[in-house]
């Protein structure tokens, strides 16, 4: 009889055991849940306040020049140290306008200059996300292999529900590569740059019907 007590209290020792390994896990599986959420949280504020600060920069420009500068300076003072070239689509031609303070790159401006074009333009609009250089050369960016030794790049179109206006390219140098937050704070600010373009198309239509 006793015998038989023993090993009932076995069973419920290892049973209660169980339970409370299964426990443990789904704790553990739930703090991880609210952790990785969390994070997620704090990188849609890093992303919305970029954003913001950004819209703010560029109140007021109606001018594609001066639009590109702000974008370029934004970009540099806030993503540590990017270079940009901006490409606006202007009545169907790309005006390529390139925003870089890297001495170490100087040279890159002009091997990346020749594939800034519409077409590219078009292609990469069309993927609806960020594209990276690997991508891009599939898409006919042929600078070469020592330019993309040298550069960590990515392009992001400017077509935010709409047709493409343009596209965004920034480069640094491959010891300090771009990471995913920083792509994801670049492209936060999408959004904003096509309206500020959409509102200054109409507001040069018009000036040319006056």
């Amino acid at each position: 009889m006793k015998e038989e007590k023993n090993t009932r209290l076995r069973r419920l020792v290892r049973k209660l055991s169980h339970i409370r390994r299964q426990q443990k896990k789904q704790i553990d599986i739930l703090c991880n849940d609210i952790l990785a959420a969390h994070g997620d949280f704090i990188n849609h504020l890093k992303n919305f306040r970029f954003a913001a600060d950004f819209y703010e920069g560029i109140l007021g420009i109606n001018d594609a020049d001066l639009l590109a500068k702000a974008v370029g300076e934004f970009f540099n003072n806030n993503l540590d140290g990017v270079n940009t070239a901006i490409v606006f689509m202007v009545s169907g031609q790309p005006q390529v306008h390139i925003y870089a303070t890297d001495a170490n790159l100087e040279d890159i401006p002009s091997q990346i200059s020749p594939y800034l074009t519409g077409r590219m333009v078009q292609m990469v609009c069309q993927t609806g996300s960020i594209c990276t250089a690997d991508e891009l050369c599939k898409m006919g960016f042929f600078a070469g292999p020592a330019v993309l030794k040298k550069i960590s790049l990515a392009a992001i179109g400017l077509n935010k529900a709409g047709p493409a206006q343009g596209m965004i390219v920034i480069y640094r140098s491959t010891e300090n590569p771009l990471g995913s937050g920083e792509l994801a704070q670049a492209a936060s600010v999408v959004g904003g740059l096509c309206t500020a373009l959409k509102n200054m198309q109409n507001s040069d239509a018009c000036c040319d019907i006056t």
